[in-house]
């Protein structure tokens, strides 16, 4: 009887001490040194804590959430946070400035699952403030330990902790069946979309040439990027010779060159009417001469005078109809090319989005604009706020492609991305996703820049 009392005993002095350790670890801060590449998202995800727990913490801008190789940061624990987190919110009414992503964030789970939770569309980002949203949040409770007290260790414990933990597994098991079967389902119906793309009874066929983008050929046909994606099983990039099927094309190509051609026959008709002039002055011109020779040799000098002044004026003729015709062959000098400039943009699609990302192995939003304008020698700044002033603002009603889109108020934007067009543009939208052609319909842009 004593040598169990005292197995009993020395198994609970054993297991408070492990607790008391383990919570001493808990609240002890960690330190990290910031190395190359490394992003306050990604110590987000490795310790577990919040982005923006971080950067109050050290003090870090939240709007460019930069950090420097290097420099060292105190993470907050997670015992620290228990201490201050609140019970669980099932929905909150949103407020001005709120965007998915700052809800997620705030209440520990992702902008898909917010997405699902309220039956939202997978590619909307747009919410209205006084909106009632669902939300997931944590349950984190605080649990004060006084280490002087003992506790007693039953067998029937132990035995109700086995049948949880066997319930626990059999109910995991179930849901990742559950889960296998849903992927599985769902690329099923993915593989079965993209193996039979929509073709209409009004369609056209279209060969790829060198320098074509999704873009062009879209404007081409007066036909959007969307409708091009449906037609076609397309790949990364679009290849030279290869073959596009345009759904109910708004535009004929044939028919504009053939006006373009119709509209220049009037210039050659002109040309050429102009070329007959000259022929019959320098002609009157000669017989002039001939005139003014014949009565030389039989006049006086008068009469040379008007020869030489008839001479002058036939050269005077001469030379302002060489004129007019040299100022019609004057070529107009062009900037860089817009449609070239959205192309380069879409070879980046499929790049993930990456926290303060500058190069093709990860942009964050700003990031991706600035790379692209650099390639064609535009200083754009690195972060939104830079970019937002770097060209004339516009009304999102007056873009044109190749402008800067800003979501947010004009000096305090967020996000911003290159207008293609319609209602798409190009961006890269948040982390967990890619650069990608969106479209603003569920998501308005607040207003454009046309970059100088």
């Amino acid at each position: 009887m004593n040598n169990t009392t005292k197995k009993i005993l020395f198994g609970t002095v054993g297991a408070a001490g492990l607790f008391l350790a383990s919570s001493a670890s808990v609240n002890a801060d960690t330190t990290h040194h910031v190395v190359k590449n490394d992003t306050v998202w990604d110590l987000s995800q490795k310790y577990g804590v919040s982005i923006q727990s971080i950067e109050q913490l050290n003090k870090i801008n939240t709007d460019t959430h930069l950090i420097r190789e290097g420099q060292t940061l105190t993470i907050p624990t997670t015992g620290k946070t228990a201490a201050k987190t609140a019970t669980k919110t099932s929905q909150v009414t949103v407020k001005a400035g709120d965007t998915l992503w700052a809800l997620a964030q705030k209440y520990g789970t992702t902008v898909e699952k917010l997405r699902q939770l309220n039956g939202l569309a997978s590619d909307a980002y747009l919410i209205h403030v006084g909106d009632v949203i669902k939300v997931d949040g944590q349950v984190t409770t605080t649990t004060t330990t006084n280490a002087q007290a003992t506790s007693t260790v039953s067998s029937e414990a132990s035995q109700t902790s086995q049948a949880a933990a066997t319930a626990s597994s059999e109910a995991n098991q179930t849901s990742q069946a559950t889960s296998t079967a849903s992927s599985e389902a769902s690329q099923a119906a993915s593989t079965s979309q993209a193996a039979t793309p929509y073709v209409a009874a009004n369609h056209v066929t279209y060969t790829v040439q060198a320098g074509d983008s999704l873009y062009t050929i879209a404007q081409k046909y007066g036909v959007t990027v969307d409708s091009l994606r449906q037609a076609n099983t397309l790949g990364a990039t679009l290849q030279v010779g290869q073959s596009l099927t345009v759904n109910d094309p708004t535009k004929n190509p044939q028919a504009s060159v053939a006006a373009s051609q119709a509209e220049q026959t009037p210039a050659q008709t002109t040309t050429t009417s102009q070329a007959t002039q000259a022929t019959q002055t320098t002609q009157a011109a000669t017989t002039t001469n001939q005139v003014a020779q014949t009565t030389s040799q039989t006049t006086s000098q008068p009469a040379a005078q008007t020869q030489t002044q008839t001479s002058q004026a036939s050269q005077t003729t001469q030379t302002s109809q060489q004129t007019q015709a040299s100022q019609a062959q004057v070529a107009t000098p062009s900037s860089y090319s817009v449609s070239a400039l959205l192309s380069y943009a879409q070879t980046f699609t499929g790049v993930p989005y990456v926290l303060g990302g500058t190069t093709p192995a990860g942009f964050d939003c700003s990031g991706f604009t600035q790379y692209v304008f650099n390639h064609f020698g535009k200083n754009i700044g690195r972060t939104t706020y830079q970019q937002q002033y770097a060209g004339t603002k516009l009304a999102v009603s007056s873009a044109q492609p190749g402008d800067l889109l800003f979501w947010g108020a004009y000096g305090s934007a967020y996000h911003v991305g290159i207008y293609l067009g319609g209602s798409s543009y190009i961006a890269a939208p948040e982390p967990g996703e890619s650069v990608s052609v969106k479209s603003f319909t569920y998501y308005q842009p607040s207003f454009a820049v046309h970059v100088n």
